[in-house]
């Protein structure tokens, strides 16, 4: 069976003792990527799910490569990406979210803007 995005990055997170992920979940809002209040008192398993939904499957595990080298877990960043290049990016999406790109103030406007029928009276 292959793994999905999602198995990839929550197996990196459960790879990680207490103390690394209290500096990953850190170091993950410390970039203003997603904020410390929303991810404080998650576990592995929500966070994971939480860097799939901002960041969509295509840039989840660049990002979370991304945090694990900024704490100094430099080999896990690399089993990271190296499980995802072995089994493909086409073969790895399982999460059925469509590709997006990343979610901003910016192009929530930009959707607002293209399709004015989600006004709502």
């Amino acid at each position: 069976m292959e793994n999905t995005v999602y198995d990839l990055i929550l197996g990196a997170l459960e790879s990680l003792s207490a103390d690394e992920f209290e500096k990953f979940k850190h170091t993950l809002s410390a970039r203003r990527e997603i904020s410390f209040g929303l991810i404080e008192n998650e576990s592995k398993m929500a966070i994971a799910r939480r860097i799939i939904n901002k960041f969509r499957e295509k840039h989840a595990i660049e990002h979370t490569a991304k945090v694990l080298r900024a704490i100094d877990l430099n080999n896990q960043a690399e089993d990271l990406e190296e499980a995802y290049a072995r089994q493909g990016a086409s073969s790895v999406a399982g999460m059925g979210a469509p590709e997006e790109e990343p979610r901003t103030p910016a192009s929530h406007r930009r959707r607002f803007l293209k399709e004015p029928n989600l006004l709502v009276s």
